[in-house]
């Protein structure tokens, strides 16, 4: 069964507002986790993404791989925001 995007972005919010002490209102589908004004730093992204690598094998039964080249460009990483990864790793559902 695919999991809906609002409950994969729901887990990423709640990794980033725990990794950053930072409140869950305060963390949306726009917080940016790579570039300028982002809210993780380069460990908390790193426990971010392992999170969210095991949450893609154990609950949408898929592989993400977050170390390719681009996965931390700003202009078209995959994780500029939460939004942007969350709609990634929905995506990895249906290929």
């Amino acid at each position: 069964m695919k999991v809906s995007y609002e409950t994969i972005e729901i887990f990423l919010r709640e990794e980033v507002a725990t990794l950053t002490s930072a409140s869950l209102v305060s963390i949306n589908s726009n917080t940016v986790l790579v570039g300028a004004d982002r809210v993780v730093d380069s460990a908390d992204l790193v426990m971010l993404l392992l999170s969210a690598e095991e949450f893609a094998s154990d609950q949408l039964g898929v592989v993400f791989d977050w170390k390719s080249d681009s996965a931390m460009s700003e202009a078209r990483s995959t994780m500029r925001n939460i939004g942007t990864l969350a709609h990634h790793l929905s995506d990895l559902q249906t290929v």
